[in-house]
């Protein structure tokens, strides 16, 4: 097994195996069948409401969707593709889980169960991905499947993820570490796994492990602001948008990209109009307008 001296080793060992003669041991093989089987079932799986507090792949989400969540606002249907997309992800972390071991990386925890205790002894609960030995300690990270936009943008870099991080994959994976060192004193943020399903490029982006108290902090205050969240003291995180062609305003407004994404833009917005754009000729010119005339 290759033991890791820095976490760039990571994107060299994963290289240097896909540049070779990459095999699969049968074993390995069969490790990632069992876990296919397992992550095939979800499809099935109906997620049940309930909660009273979010999960960890919640809690950095913007806070309007986590107090719209709380409220019980109506969400948007979701698409007829939309378990198979959520597949998608499962699958890929099943591709690389078997390509990190064919590689050579010590494995020694995967989709493990952890909760997090905060100072007021709640509990922010979830499943981390996996936790790799990493020279003489452990580090934690996050597989991620990825669009090729996302794959470019998004997880060009760390400091690219974190500006752009409205799925609160930071919080995420520094709260997983939180909570995986009762049991692992030596264990680290390591980041994430990103692969492009459009091309099968794998990438490595090391998170720094000196934000860990940053971002931990944000979670226990996003804890405490959940808690008393209300139907009084919702505020939305976001405003519309103007909408511009070639420069110049239409006279329409347009939620964000974030907005855009949210489950319960409708219900936030209840005017909001999904429409396409009457002046671009491009078939996929549609937004959620706000404002359209």
């Amino acid at each position: 097994m290759t033991r890791f001296h820095s976490r760039m080793d990571l994107q060299t060992t994963i290289d240097s195996y896909l540049a070779g003669d990459p095999k699969i041991p049968d074993d390995i093989v069969f490790r990632a069948s069992q876990m296919f089987n397992s992550k095939l079932g979800k499809f099935n799986f109906r997620r049940k409401g309930g909660a009273k507090l979010p999960s960890m792949s919640q809690v950095g989400k913007p806070f309007c969707q986590l107090h719209a969540e709380k409220l019980g606002w109506p969400k948007a249907p979701e698409s007829n593709s939309f378990r198979i997309k959520m597949l998608y992800g499962d699958m890929t972390e099943v591709i690389a889980v078997a390509i990190l071991l064919a590689a050579g990386v010590e494995i020694v925890d995967l989709n493990k169960r952890v909760g997090y205790k905060t100072p007021d002894g709640d509990y922010i609960n979830g499943e981390l991905d996996l936790v790799i030995r990493d020279g003489n300690g452990f580090s934690l990270w996050d597989i991620k499947s990825a669009s090729r936009f996302a794959f470019e943008k998004k997880f060009a870099s760390y400091e690219a993820l974190k500006e752009n991080d409205d799925f609160g994959y930071c919080s995420q994976l520094f709260g997983y570490t939180k909570a995986e060192r009762e049991e692992t004193p030596e264990i680290k943020a390591g980041g994430w796994i990103a692969i492009n399903k459009e091309t099968g490029d794998m990438k490595v982006v090391q998170a720094d492990p000196d934000d860990e108290e940053s971002y931990t902090n944000k979670i226990e205050d996003t804890i405490t602001r959940y808690k008393e969240a209300n139907e009084d003291n919702f505020v939305r995180g976001f405003t519309d948008e103007e909408e511009f062609f070639y420069r110049k305003p239409t006279g329409n407004r347009k939620l964000g990209m974030t907005c855009s994404y949210c489950s319960f833009r409708y219900t936030c917005w209840p005017d909001l109009k999904y429409e396409r754009n009457p002046k671009s000729k491009s078939a996929n010119a549609y937004h959620h307008y706000t404002v359209f005339k």
